[in-house]
């Protein structure tokens, strides 16, 4: 019994990030959203989900990503925690 509860606490504080596509914002800009659900994740790391999906997609194009403006929203541990990035990709 106790086991079952470790494994249902450990599940609920390992909670998976949801990362957004990139969608255009307009100017040159792009938008990248990471969402997590649950759990006691870090705001580090919710933060640099969002950051490597949008160093990701301007290094497929050759550039490098410059970020713009980054948002928190959420609370964690209670209320769905999201960091939303706003970048654009510049030549290197």
């Amino acid at each position: 019994m106790k086991m079952k509860t470790a494994l249902a606490a450990l599940t609920m504080l390992a909670a998976c990030p949801t990362v957004s596509d990139v969608t255009p914002a307009g100017d040159g800009r792009y938008t990248v959203t990471t969402q997590v659900r649950g759990g006691m994740t870090a705001w580090g790391e919710v933060k640099a989900s969002s950051l490597k999906r949008a160093d990701d997609y301007c290094r497929q194009q050759g550039k490098q990503m410059h970020q713009v403006e980054l948002q928190t929203h959420g609370v964690r541990g209670w209320t769905p925690q999201e960091a939303e990035l706003t970048f654009s990709c510049a030549s290197s």
